[in-house]
């Protein structure tokens, strides 16, 4: 994508393990820390940013254009 910024969000399922996946580098077979194969992956457009509240494995997911 020229000019601009291509990141996935990959979250596993299980334990709630969190990453951004940039443009390039190698995805997730599995969750690293506990082996579960059950991974969602959240495309992230460009100049969006987000943050995440994990609490009592739960997930809150906000979603922002970066200025």
């Amino acid at each position: 994508m020229p000019g601009g910024e291509y990141r996935d969000l990959v979250l596993c399922n299980n334990c709630l393990w969190a990453a951004s996946l940039l443009e390039g580098s190698r995805g997730f077979m599995a969750c690293p820390i506990c082996g579960n194969i059950s991974l969602d992956v959240i495309p992230v457009n460009d100049y969006e940013a987000y943050t995440m509240n994990v609490r009592n494995k739960s997930v809150e997911l906000e979603f922002t254009k970066d200025k």
